[in-house]
C-alpha cells in the first residue's frame, strides 16, 4: 500500500515536470486564481535547471501573493525574481519582488489562514510572521 503510494506521488512529480504548459493568451484574472488551491510555480536553480514547485496562493487587493520560509525557490527568486506561474492551464510570466510593508504582511497572512484554514494552522500554529512573502506582478517583457 505505501510502496504504491510512492510510485503514484513519483508519478505524479514526473508528469509536473514534463508535461508542457501552453502560455498564456490573456492577463491573468486575480479573481479567478483566488479560488485555485495549489498552482505550481517555476523558477531556476543556480545551475539552470527549472523547478517546479506546487504551492499556496493568496490574493489581497486584486494582487497574488506567495508565502514561504527559506526555501530553495525562495532562494532562486533571490538569485532571479522573473518565474512562472503556472495556473488554470496556462503559464503566467511573472515578477517575484518581496513584501516588506507589515501591515500588507499581515493582511497576506491573514488571507492564507482565511483560505487555507486548518491546513495553515498546521504548518503556522502562530501564524506566520517571519516568512517570506512575496508579490507576483505580470512581466511587462512579453
Amino acid at each position: 500500500m505505501v510502496r504504491a503510494a510512492v510510485w503514484l506521488s513519483v508519478a505524479s512529480l514526473l508528469a509536473c515536470a514534463t508535461t508542457p504548459v501552453p502560455e498564456a493568451t490573456a492577463p491573468i484574472r486575480w479573481v479567478a486564481v483566488a479560488d485555485e488551491r495549489v498552482p505550481q510555480l517555476v523558477t531556476r536553480d543556480a545551475d539552470g535547471d527549472e523547478r517546479v514547485t506546487k504551492l499556496w496562493i493568496a490574493v489581497v487587493g486584486g494582487q497574488g501573493y506567495l508565502r514561504t520560509g527559506n526555501t530553495r525557490w525562495f532562494r532562486n527568486i533571490e538569485r532571479d525574481p522573473l518565474v512562472v506561474l503556472r495556473i488554470g492551464g496556462a503559464a503566467h510570466p511573472m515578477r517575484a519582488g518581496l513584501v516588506v510593508d507589515d501591515a500588507l504582511r499581515e493582511r497576506v497572512n491573514r488571507a492564507f489562514r482565511e483560505k487555507y484554514g486548518w491546513q495553515d494552522w498546521l504548518v503556522h500554529p502562530r501564524g506566520a510572521p517571519g516568512a517570506n512573502i512575496l508579490r507576483l506582478v505580470p512581466r511587462a517583457d512579453r
